[in-house]
């Protein structure tokens, strides 16, 4: 029987397609989806907002200036009586108002706003990081998955040649009266069996393909090839410390930055019950109340604004217990974070390094199928073994392989899995 090529050759078999295709590397592909991902946009316009948050709330520092106007006409005409004299009243009044305000306290209200808005607005930065891991994360899984399948179809491809040539042989030995027709039925059976196999493998290549394509924004029938091959090495990380993954975690940072944000709720509360002190100057100009002659004049007034909360119910405490007890919520949330963060490093790291040790294993066990198939089909030939033996290596065969692709596949899933949980993509 012809010799197997071996495996990494078969990422060279050319696949039929209706274009020439682009060639994609995973790090050609990742950089694409990152260009054209909605997701990232979305968390960019996200952050945005929070920026010009933040400042709305810092313009409370700085003094209001107002201009406010009013104009009614009276239809009905008015005379005012004067002691028996009287005069007629104009039809007419309005105003115009300058007010300039300046807030002096207010409970450090609006401190705390601002120091709120601050912190949302680094929410939101780190909001969009992790966006960007979760989508290089994907992005990684998403190719790695299209290999896997482009190389199950070439494997199947490879089955049936396999089988194939099998089927032939035994055609023209049956011809010759060497063996029975039931060898032979069995064979085409097999035959037709592997090549649906095929077809369902080529199917799911497409598909992945077709995802593959509309991740970075292209249309799902466009042309690609991934070029990198499952069974490439890629440099394994060193196992880091926790600290450090804490570290370069958004979501950890985000768990730390929401119990920032509530503690300064629970200060905005109470600021709320305290005294409020506002200071001001009103410029007025307009008619009279009693416009008698339709004169104008000017009106200045500076005005001071104080606000004294003194009873009301028990609604401070009830407000502030309300707000400790959110933020009670967010610190028990930032230590939930913290173990699954634990959890996510060390199932990962214990399935990278075991996926990885698992690849030599799966390689020597295509080894011995590939052997095993070779001396089942020549003792076949020679008499010596049933056509059962060579369809049961046949087996052996096509699993080995597709194990080994899915054991590659696993150790890709890992490293980016693993990549993922330390905060290193």
């Amino acid at each position: 029987m012809k010799k197997l090529i071996v495996y990494v050759g078969w990422l060279l078999v050319a696949l039929p397609l209706a274009a020439q295709p682009a060639p994609l590397t995973v790090t050609e592909y990742k950089q694409k989806v990152l260009d054209y991902s909605r997701q990232i946009k979305q968390s960019a316009e996200q952050r945005m907002a929070m920026q010009e948050a933040m400042r709305t709330a810092k313009t409370g520092y700085f003094p209001k200036l107002d201009f406010s106007g009013s104009a009614q006409y009276r239809i009905n005409d008015y005379n005012m009586d004067f002691g028996g004299t009287k005069i007629p009243m104009e039809n007419e009044t309005y105003s115009l108002e300058a007010g300039l305000t300046q807030n002096l306290y207010s409970g450090r209200a609006v401190h705390h706003s601002y120091k709120a808005a601050e912190i949302q607005k680094d929410i939101a930065v780190k909001a969009e990081e992790l966006t960007v891991d979760n989508i290089i994360y994907s992005a990684d899984v998403n190719y790695w998955s299209t290999v896997a399948k482009k190389d199950l179809y070439l494997v199947m491809r490879q089955y049936v040649k396999i089988i194939r040539e099998l089927e032939k042989v035994l055609t023209d030995r049956f011809r010759d009266g060497y063996i029975s027709k039931t060898d032979l039925l069995q064979v085409q059976a097999r035959l037709k069996d592997a090549e649906l196999q095929k077809s369902n493998a080529f199917k799911q290549y497409q598909i992945a393909l077709q995802n593959l394509n509309v991740l970075m924004g292209m249309p799902p029938a466009a042309p690609v090839e991934v070029t990198d091959s499952i069974n490439m090495m890629q440099a394994l990380p060193p196992e880091i410390g926790m600290e450090a993954a804490f570290a370069s975690r958004p979501d950890y940072a985000m768990a730390g930055l929401n119990v920032e944000y509530q503690k300064r709720q629970v200060k905005l509360t109470r600021s709320k019950y305290l005294p409020s002190l506002s200071v001001g100057l009103k410029e007025n100009w307009g008619t009279q109340m009693l416009n008698l002659d339709g004169s104008t004049l000017w009106n200045t007034i500076a005005f001071a604004s104080l606000n004294i909360p003194v009873f009301h119910w028990g609604s401070r405490t009830k407000d502030v217990n309300r707000q400790k007890a959110v933020l009670r919520s967010t610190e028990y949330d930032l230590q939930l974070t913290k173990d699954q963060i634990v959890q996510e490093i060390s199932n990962a790291w214990t399935s990278l390094t075991e996926n990885t040790k698992q690849i030599t294993v799966a390689e020597e066990a295509c080894k011995i199928a590939e052997e095993n198939l070779d001396l089942n089909t020549f003792s076949y030939t020679e008499g010596k073994l049933p056509i059962i033996d060579v369809l049961s290596a046949q087996v052996t065969w096509i699993q080995s392989y597709s194990s080994l692709i899915q054991t590659w596949l696993q150790q890709k899933v890992s490293l980016a899995d693993y990549n993922k949980a330390i905060g290193k993509q």
